[in-house]
């Protein structure tokens, strides 16, 4: 009866944590999503209609969905037991991750001159742009808000499929990685054909640097999205998860350097700059996560209060 009563108190602080992890994560989102909203607002660059229209009802949406999503996570209420872990959170955060993935290029193009615009050389010889972050508040609130939709998201779905794995804060890292990859990927096939085509747009060396960092993102993008999928379901492997960890964390620390030193296309602070450090410091962060796994390292409370079936777990995922 003691172990009974002890699994079911360990069970519910379990979903208490998981709760107030994602209370947190929706009222960052509110918060993030208010600010890049007045950011925008009071920009007087913002001369696009359609771009105004679209960044408006998102972020508003935004607003609005996360302050309720938090007023459902706060006490136990009908709006509680209707919202919190049911198929309309989910439902919910799915939206958001979408509407922030449309709004973010329209925000992030350069051409647009919201959150980013092009500086620099054009004359008879070269044509050499990069681009800058032309509006802090709103290029930093609206990758905010981006990345607090998808973190409430994979909280949800790893929640949602009770996946053993190596924890939530592990898998949110692989999903953060590739995320990362992604905006790797965009932002060097931009960078290819808007300058590396055309004729004097930037040295050789300067594309190659490029076209490595878009092979990364690739990578990145691949094996992150494998492996945080496998996590939520539960069906990791210590040995492969650390043998990618380390993979990725070669490539971005290579990428980083390339990309962002001397003649790299990211030498300017933006998204190019952001994701390749970004990259760098959450795939050694994924590694240092699955390395202490597969060693065992670190899991001392753990150990001692699963014994020798969560040793059996363990020896199975390896």
């Amino acid at each position: 009866m003691a172990d009974d009563n002890a699994g079911s108190s360990a069970l519910a602080a379990e979903h208490t944590g998981h709760d107030k992890g994602r209370l947190n994560t929706w009222f960052l989102l509110c918060l993030f999503s208010t600010i890049a909203l007045v950011a925008h607002e009071t920009d007087d660059q913002n001369m696009k209609k359609s771009e105004n229209v679209w960044i408006l009802v998102c972020s508003s949406i935004s607003i609005g969905f996360s302050a309720l999503a938090c007023l459902a996570h706060v006490g136990n209420t009908g709006l509680s037991s209707l919202f919190v872990g049911t198929i309309i959170e989910g439902i919910v955060a799915l939206i958001l991750v979408g509407m922030w993935a449309g709004a973010l290029p329209l925000i992030m193009d350069p051409f647009n001159g919201l959150a980013q615009m092009y500086v620099g050389k054009n004359d008879a010889d070269s044509n050499d742009y990069q681009a800058v972050v032309s509006n802090a508040n709103l290029y930093f609130t609206s990758w905010g808000s981006s990345v607090c939709a998808l973190i409430v998201l994979a909280m949800y779905i790893k929640e949602r499929l009770g996946g053993g794995g190596m924890g939530m804060d592990y898998t949110s890292k692989w999903y953060l990685l590739m995320l990362a990859s992604v905006i790797v990927v965009i932002e060097s096939m931009r960078f290819e054909k808007q300058v590396c085509t055309l004729a004097g747009g930037t040295e050789d060396v300067t594309c190659t640097r490029n076209t490595f960092g878009l092979v990364t993102g690739i990578v990145g993008l691949v094996i992150s999205f494998l492996i945080a999928l496998f996590s939520s379901f539960g069906r990791d492997s210590a040995l492969i998860t650390t043998v990618a960890g380390f993979i990725m964390a070669v490539l971005y620390t290579i990428c980083a350097g390339l990309v962002t030193f001397e003649n790299g296309p990211a030498t300017y602070v933006g998204n190019h700059y952001f994701s390749a450090w970004a990259g760098f410091f959450i795939s050694f962060a994924v590694f240092g996560s699955v390395l202490k796994e597969f060693l065992g390292v670190g899991g001392g409370t753990e150990a001692a209060a699963g014994g020798a079936e969560s040793s059996d777990q363990e020896m199975d995922r390896i």
